[in-house]
């Protein structure tokens, strides 16, 4: 008993296991006895102890692992919310493109019993014009209907879908200045023969890129009120200018919008 008191001075125990070896001392003078009747004092509660610590821990880990999978569930609710954002946003694309298809086929069958697909020569008006400036290298760039978008000076910008385009009309330089979110003058032979400058642009349209006529295009607009109308058939010309090879186009009515009228 001299080693466990011993050890209660070393590890300055509470009073109640002071108070308990007072008692087994008193209790008997027998140190088997003492030891005897310490060990089924003391063994219980130890072992009590050390369950409910256990069952604590596992309590704890329980907790933590069901934090994970809830954690878990979050993230893989959050990964198919995504997903499926993805897949609708494909299908919307898909969709656009499909009506876009769709359009562009309307269009071309529209345009054949037009009787202009495929497109009509430049007239030659127009060709003296653009030798007038000093233009060469004439290339037909689009043939479309106008739309109302195309004719709201509001808007101010003339569209030329980038699936549309029948002939390459850019240099490299202007190519990477116009991908490169800039945009640049050029020259403009108007319908009514009229020459001015508009700015040159890309765009993205909804689902596809553009090209876009706009700076003073809403001039272009009023000076051209009586023949650009919606459902025109319009042509897009480009011709570079000599000694620089200036990018111009020329904007041509085809096909008038109300009556049909075939310009010669």
């Amino acid at each position: 008993m001299s080693k466990l008191m011993s050890k209660e001075k070393i590890d300055d125990c509470n009073r109640s296991w002071l108070e308990l070896l007072n008692d087994v001392e008193a209790s008997t003078s027998s140190e088997s006895e003492k030891l005897h009747k310490l060990t089924q004092m003391v063994l219980p509660k130890f072992i009590a102890r050390l369950v409910a610590e256990k069952e604590e821990r596992m309590m704890i880990e329980k907790e933590g692992l069901k934090s994970c999978h809830e954690a878990g569930v979050e993230g893989k609710q959050d990964y198919l919310t995504g997903k499926q954002k993805k897949q609708k946003t494909r299908g919307n694309k898909k969709k656009q493109q499909k009506i876009n298809n769709q359009r562009k086929g309307q269009d071309s069958e529209k345009l054949m019993e037009m009787g202009v697909e495929p497109p009509p020569d430049m007239p030659q008006v127009f060709q003296d014009c653009i030798r007038d400036l000093g233009g060469s290298e004439i290339k037909l760039v689009i043939q479309k209907f106008l739309q109302v978008s195309d004719l709201r000076s509001q808007q101010n910008r003339l569209s030329m879908s980038l699936k549309q385009i029948r002939n390459p009309f850019l240099n490299e330089d202007e190519d990477r200045m116009l991908n490169a979110k800039r945009q640049m003058a050029v020259t403009l032979v108007e319908p009514c023969l009229s020459v001015s400058t508009v700015n040159l642009a890309k765009w993205t349209i909804g689902s596809s890129m553009s090209y876009i006529i706009n700076g003073d295009y809403s001039k272009v607009l009023k000076n051209n009120r009586d023949s650009l109308k919606p459902n025109a058939v319009v042509q897009i010309w480009s011709f570079r200018i000599q000694p620089n090879s200036q990018l111009g186009f020329a904007l041509i009515k085809v096909i008038d919008g109300e009556d049909g009228h075939v310009i010669n």
